[in-house]
């Protein structure tokens, strides 16, 4: 009978474990630079050649191995990081497998210089496709050095699927200011073709190195945090309200000081800013959690990039409450305004000048319009305190934006946004305080679903009626409709129930959408009654509309996360008109 299983030869094994480890030249990088931190570096220099098909470098002045340290570091799954099984639920370095560096010396020709401080001499070792071609005596400072050439030579079916040079260096390049940011105490030099792209010197805080890596013009876009709770402490800076993006791409978070990916931390992301997150938009944050490396599990995946959390509804709550208290101004103070020239991390944009573009005309004022709905405009909002002192109003330009002046500069308000904004908190506090009291309708509506939808909507009814929602089923199908949220005044009661059902189904799943439902109820219901574009305010209605929506806990932004103000500074308007500098 022939033997059809047989154990792999080593070199065929490194390399199947490379292609785990090291999916591309940045995965190397991250793998060497991680190894370099472990060793005590203060600081690294990494020398990249051709996207690092060609050359791979990373220098430290970490602590070094002697020659026998060099050696087995080049075996699989040797390791000073660990020493038994109850070491991998405690893990507080980077490296802890003792994978990488095997994995990368089977796919490259691969080169390693190291000496300990204390030696006279250091150690070289070369490989060459997983074999070992000299092992020797050498001369080189304290530290290690390691050059990767040729990265998958070898394997020749992983490096023709690498993409461009230029992809190639924008994922080291972002992999290497990761690092950056997780350790601003040790200095970095990155190297692209042989000049350097990039430096920094060791930073003594997180501020510093954010400059550095970002710009100095990053703080326009973020606010700080440090919260703590028992054991965890959330730190770093998260976009204010307004500033968002359409990827994922500028959040990122740490755990530990490990770049990590979690669909936790995404989930509770969104949750802390749900109010002032569009749909479909994301938030710019550089997020610090730090938290007992027992309560966090990174041998998820190779590339440690992933991470799980043992108390997960915990970890989870904690970052979305921090991450709301900042939003509403409850740890930093009032929060600042949405500005014109809000870029996240991009650099500033130019404006060119204006040709031949008509002059802007303010409207003269008008009393006050019927609605569509044929009755007049309400505008019955709490009683809220005068205009806080720094602001006067202007006027409205085409009956949808206020213009107002805050030291010195310009203020524009949208005015659906901002009366969706007042009217959502004002429901929301009486839906906390259980005050809110459905308007009956004359003539009650009688509605079918579809099945889908109907057993959506059997388990909600409690809850929609908890926002004013009078709604019962009726057997099967079909429900019985007999009051609407507060301030609703519509004769469309079929299409506005039916709206708000259809938006309540797809916004969400699991306990997420049950705990946002009654304010996804409100929301709907205020962007359905507030002021549209063209419903004409005066100037008394203007004015109280603009203190109303100062006195929000979260003024910037609609429930919707779309912008309700918008401020063009003193310095701004200088820049615009040559007469800064």
């Amino acid at each position: 009978m022939s033997q059809r299983i047989r154990l792999l030869a080593e070199v065929v094994a490194n390399r199947i474990a490379a292609g785990e480890v090291v999916e591309r030249p940045a995965s190397a990088v991250k793998e060497l630079v991680e190894n370099s931190l472990d060793a005590g570096a203060k600081k690294i220099e990494i020398s990249i050649e051709r996207g690092g098909r060609s050359l791979i470098r990373v220098t430290d002045d970490g602590h070094g191995m002697g020659p026998e340290d060099a050696l087995l570091a080049l075996e699989r799954h040797a390791t000073s990081k660990i020493r038994d099984a109850s070491d991998l639920l405690k893990i507080q370095t980077f490296g802890f497998r003792g994978e990488a560096l095997p994995s990368i010396a089977s796919v490259s020709r691969f080169t390693l210089r190291t000496r300990e401080p204390e030696a006279l001499e250091g150690t070289e070792v070369v490989i060459d496709g997983g074999k070992i071609i000299r092992a020797g005596s050498a001369g080189c400072p304290a530290g290690t050095s390691i050059e990767v050439k040729q990265l998958f030579a070898h394997v020749p079916g992983r490096r023709k699927f690498l993409r461009t040079e230029e992809t190639e260096w924008g994922h080291i390049e972002h992999g290497v200011r990761l690092a950056a940011l997780a350790r601003p105490d040790v200095g970095w030099v990155l190297r692209r073709d042989g000049a350097v792209f990039w430096q920094d010197t060791a930073r003594k805080d997180l501020e510093e190195r954010l400059a550095a890596v970002f710009g100095r013009d990053w703080k326009e876009s973020l606010l700080p945090m440090d919260v703590r709770d028992g054991g965890m402490h959330l730190r770093g800076y998260i976009g204010r309200p307004g500033v968002n993006r359409a990827t994922r791409a500028e959040q990122i978070l740490f755990v530990n000081s490990r770049p990590v990916q979690s669909g936790s931390l995404n989930a509770a992301l969104l949750e802390g800013y749900h109010n002032a997150l569009m749909r479909g938009r994301f938030p710019i944050t550089v997020l610090f959690l730090e938290m007992d490396p027992s309560g966090v599990d990174v041998n998820v995946h190779p590339s440690k990039r992933e991470v799980r959390f043992r108390q997960d509804g915990d970890v989870r709550r904690f970052v979305s409450g921090a991450v709301a208290e900042v939003l509403r101004g409850g740890s930093v103070g009032p929060l600042p305004m949405p500005t014109m020239t809000t870029n996240g991390f991009t650099p500033a944009m130019t404006l060119s000048p204006l040709a031949h573009q008509p002059a802007v005309t303010f409207p003269a004022r008008e009393p006050l319009a019927e609605t569509a709905s044929g009755g007049s405009l309400d505008l019955k909002v709490e009683s809220a305190p005068g205009i806080p002192a720094g602001w006067r109003y202007l006027g409205i330009v085409d009956h949808l934006y206020l213009v107002a002046e805050k030291d010195g500069g310009v203020v524009l308000i949208d005015q659906h946004a901002a009366h969706e904004r007042i009217l959502f908190e004002q429901l929301l506090r009486q839906v906390a305080q259980e005050e809110v009291h459905g308007q009956k309708l004359l003539y009650p509506v009688t509605l079918e679903f579809p099945p889908l939808q109907a057993s959506f909507l059997k388990d909600r009814v409690e809850q929609l009626g908890k926002v004013g929602l009078g709604i019962s089923s009726m057997g099967g199908n079909a429900f019985l409709v007999d009051a609407l949220p507060p301030r609703i005044r519509t004769l469309a009661v079929e299409e506005f129930v039916r709206g708000v059902v259809a938006d309540l189904e797809t916004g969400g799943t699991g306990a997420r959408k049950d705990r946002k439902l009654s304010e996804e109820v409100i929301a709907k219901t205020v962007c359905r009654h507030a002021i549209k574009a063209n419903d004409r305010l005066n100037e008394a209605e203007a004015v109280r509309l603009m203190a109303d929506l100062l006195a929000c806990e979260l003024p910037y932004t609609c429930p919707h996360g779309r912008p309700t103000m918008i401020l063009l500074s003193k310095g701004e308007l200088e820049k615009k008109f040559g007469r800064a500098g």
